[in-house]
């Protein structure tokens, strides 16, 4: 019964659900709006005056007129008018700068794209890949003009698609692509004005592979011919000046950035200048000028990237310039009262980014001169995360000045710390005699794989006698003394170098020949300890023992020094002691043996020498002294000084008697 009631009742509710439909009004259909052959005329009028306003250079009145074109999808210009803004809209962000238009413009062309028949021709692929290519997206843009060019149906097409993939394929580096398609133009079949544009395009390739002395011949007379071209690519004017900074003819490149300055309405090209002539100026020796300009780019433009790279500039500025610093300190910004927040923040909010490795830049320059090992710690951290692909030449540049000096006056132990935190960056930022002060430093810490790899990278690189004369040094640290003097076979310019590490090898492989020393006494004009350590071993190896004294004698008080830095300084002492010793040359022993104990007052070899030696000699201040000397040691040798102490107290008793 319940059953029966529950399905009567969802019959009378689907019953009057259904009734209540039934009587809802039907509503209309919105029918299309239908344009009368007059309206269509008056549409095609207005479509070709924005046209020619674009033409003009007129574009935000060509705006004004599209903007009524778009209105209603039914329009038969609608598909014109949303194209034909697409590329005003690029074209203002092209001169601009601003990213906004660049994205209003890639809006346009993809609505344009669903709302036309068959939109995807080579104009469509050649005005996205432009749209890519602004946005610096160069990798989608490359890929935009590739099927741009398969659709390009007339030289002129071709041309205008090739520069745009050779531009492209510069700006990511791509040489590969560069070779494919610049054989690919004709310039017999281009206008003047086409050749100054693949004349750009050749210096921006020279550019890019750092030949800016090749980049010169191109760029220049598009500057003095074509700067119209220049003015509507504010980007491509910038590599005009920057090519000349590089090129260190920084009168030329204050002409340039001036220019911009003064007609370019891209603000972040402005800025961009205005920062290269602060650094002009900062080279070239006025560094109130240089502060003038990067605080001008902080004042104007307070909220940009360059704006923060300023600050990270003139904060290191502050640094090296006490007056400076305090002008900074009376300025009514409070990044400048806490340099190192500022940095900090500006490094963990950019890190790896453009910005970013200007402030690792000053966070590194304000750490290598600290004591601080915190911070240290924290940079050694940094560095470990660095990306060395997307530094840039303005990156590397500013590192290598603000960090040089110091990394020249730091320990030796803080080098190899930071060196193992990322070697590819030390090798992407430094120059030759940088890597080769890291080679010496890590050298020093046992870090002797690391040292070879940068011998072995100079070598590759370079392949002159400086850098054979490094890689043989690198065998002959890791005891490979055969291809160390194979190395040496390399060498055209026979130095004082080349001798001294041909004599160290050859007294590793026993076979010390004797004429290397008049060789070395030839070359080696300068006086060093090495050299007097290597000839005289020369000279023991050949059992001239007392030449051999005589010729380190005048350098014993800097023995201690080359004994606890180098194998051979220690093997030198060894040799020399046990043949004065044999020879019973015990004074002489002492003149090398005493400044040694001195500075290494618990080696017990040294000291059990020196105590045998005394004993000898019958010298007893000596004997007594390095008697306590050596109570605690265990060594062969100070057991034998102890026996023979011994047998000296002995025989004492009984002369006494």
């Amino acid at each position: 019964m319940l059953r029966f009631k529950i399905i009567l009742l969802l019959l009378f509710f689907f019953y009057g659900f259904a009734v209540s439909q039934e009587n809802q009004p039907v509503p209309e259909k919105k029918t299309e709006k239908v344009y009368t052959p007059e309206e269509i005329k008056q549409l095609e009028e207005d479509y070709r005056l924005a046209l020619q306003m674009y033409r003009r250079g007129s574009y935000y009145t060509a705006l004004n007129v599209l903007s009524k074109l778009v209105r209603d999808r039914n329009n038969p210009f609608y598909g014109k008018a949303l194209f034909l803004m697409a590329k005003i809209y690029l074209h203002l962000g092209r001169k601009t700068g601003l990213k906004e238009f660049i994205q209003k413009a890639m809006y346009y062309l993809n609505t344009y794209s669903y709302s036309v028949e068959n939109p995807f021709d080579w104009e469509f692929y050649y005005t996205k890949g432009n749209i890519y290519e602004n946005l610096y997206m160069y990798e989608r843009a490359l890929a935009m003009y590739k099927k741009a060019f398969s659709m390009a149906d007339t030289p002129k097409k071709q041309f205008k698609t090739v520069v745009a993939i050779l531009r492209v394929a510069a700006w990511l580096k791509r040489m590969d692509i560069i070779t494919r398609y610049i054989i690919l133009v004709n310039l017999s079949e281009l206008s003047e004005k086409e050749k100054k544009e693949f004349e750009f395009v050749k210096g921006l390739v020279e550019f890019e592979k750092g030949n800016y002395k090749e980049a010169i011949k191109y760029l220049i007379p598009v500057y003095k011919t074509y700067e119209e071209y220049l003015i509507e690519n504010p980007d491509y004017y910038l590599i005009v000046g920057e090519n000349a900074y590089r090129l260190g003819d920084y009168s030329f490149a204050k002409k340039i950035f001036k220019r911009i300055i003064s007609i370019v309405k891209d603000e972040s090209v402005i800025r961009k200048a205005l920062l290269r002539l602060g650094d002009i100026a900062l080279k070239e020796g006025d560094k109130i000028l240089a502060m003038n300009y990067y605080y001008e780019v902080v004042k104007k433009y307070p909220d940009t990237d360059e704006a923060v790279i300023a600050k990270l500039k003139l904060i290191a500025l502050g640094k090296r310039d006490r007056d400076i610093q305090i002008r900074l300190l009376t300025s009514e910004d409070k990044d400048f009262k806490d340099p190192l927040g500022f940095i900090l923040k500006a490094l963990v909010l950019n890190r790896n980014n453009y910005v970013g490795f200007f402030a690792l830049a000053d966070f590194g320059f304000m750490v290598l001169g600290s004591k601080s090992e915190k911070l240290f710690d924290k940079l050694v951290h940094e560095l470990s995360l660095v990306n060395i692909s997307r530094m840039k030449y303005e990156h590397i540049e500013y590192i290598r000045e603000l960090w040089e000096p110091e990394l020249y006056r730091l320990n030796y132990m803080r080098v190899c710390k930071l060196f193992s935190s990322n070697e590819k960056f030390f090798y992407t930022v430094f120059d030759r005699k940088m890597l080769e002060h890291f080679y010496s430093n890590l050298k020093k810490c046992g870090k002797l794989k690391m040292a070879f790899d940068i011998a072995n990278f100079l070598y590759n690189k370079w392949k002159d006698d400086r850098a054979v004369l490094l890689l043989a040094d690198a065998y002959y640290s890791l005891e490979k003394y055969k291809k160390s003097v194979e190395i040496l076979k390399k060498i055209k310019n026979k130095n004082c170098q080349y001798y001294i590490l041909l004599s160290k090898n050859y007294i590793f492989l026993k076979k010390a020949d004797i004429s290397l020393i008049d060789r070395i006494k030839n070359r080696c004009k300068k006086e060093s300890v090495e050299k007097r350590v290597v000839i005289s071993y020369l000279f023991l190896e050949n059992g001239q023992v007392e030449k051999a004294f005589k010729t380190v004698e005048p350098v014993t008080d800097k023995l201690p020094d080359y004994y606890t830095k180098t194998v051979i300084g220690k093997m030198f002492i060894r040799k020399i002691v046990y043949l004065l010793f044999e020879k019973e040359l015990y004074q002489q022993a002492l003149k090398i043996l005493i400044p040694l104990s001195e500075r290494l007052k618990k080696d017990c070899d040294i000291n059990s020498w020196v105590l045998v030696a005394a004993v000898r000699t019958d010298m007893e201040k000596l004997i007594e002294k390095y008697r306590q000397r050596i109570q605690q040691c265990n060594t062969e040798w100070s057991l034998i000084a102890k026996n023979i102490y011994e047998d000296y107290q002995v025989i004492r008793g009984l002369k006494n008697e």
